[in-house]
């Protein structure tokens, strides 16, 4: 495997490996026995297993932020419908199940935001970047007359992710989609009306 395969593919694997068992209940060689990779490989192109969780962390965005860019720039419906298609395609991904491994954006808020700056620094640009995503489309839908002027976008699109992010936690102690499910019964019948 050459160098970039082999540094893709531990971020692939490893992404597979933290988002099943957590950061702290494996170690580098847990990834690389699940990568099929020398432990060398490893340290080779991470310094540590923290920057390598902020890596994973980023791809895990880039997955999650490609998704979202296309359905809520989707001019072929209002933006207010991209919103509520926007959160029902994450609920209807989660629906079947597992419940067990949530959010990885929110496991590491969790799990590691209290003690790596690396990693919390990573996370608030995560934050931010999604918070601006579901605020655009606020405005658009704003400018377009569905939803209240006097609602602050910035101040909506966090609360949608605290909101949500939360409801993913619980189904995670539930096993099951009530929590999300209430969320989007919620969002959109009093607050994104």
């Amino acid at each position: 495997m050459r160098q970039t395969r082999t540094r893709d593919h531990l971020l692939s694997t490893g992404l597979k490996v933290l988002h099943a068992r957590g950061f702290h209940a494996c170690g580098v060689q847990d990834i690389t026995a699940a990568a099929e990779v020398p432990k060398g490989s490893f340290y080779t192109h991470f310094d540590s297993k923290e920057r390598f969780g902020a890596e994973v962390l980023g791809r895990y965005w880039e997955r999650r932020a490609g998704e979202a860019i296309a359905i809520l720039s989707d001019e072929s419906r209002s933006p207010l419908e991209r919103l509520k298609a926007y959160f029902e395609s994450k609920t209807r991904a989660r629906v079947g199940g597992p419940f067990d491994k949530g959010c990885l954006i929110g496991n590491f808020s969790a799990e590691m935001a209290g003690e790596s700056r690396l990693v919390r620094d990573r996370l608030a640009a995560v934050f931010a970047a999604w918070t601006q995503m579901l605020a655009g489309c606020i405005r658009e839908a704003q400018a377009a007359g569905e939803l209240r002027a006097s609602l602050d976008p910035d101040t909506i699109a966090a609360f949608l992710i605290d909101a949500y992010e939360g409801a993913i936690l619980r189904s995670k102690v539930d096993r099951d989609a009530a929590a999300l499910l209430r969320f989007e019964s919620i969002v959109f019948s009093t607050i994104l009306t």
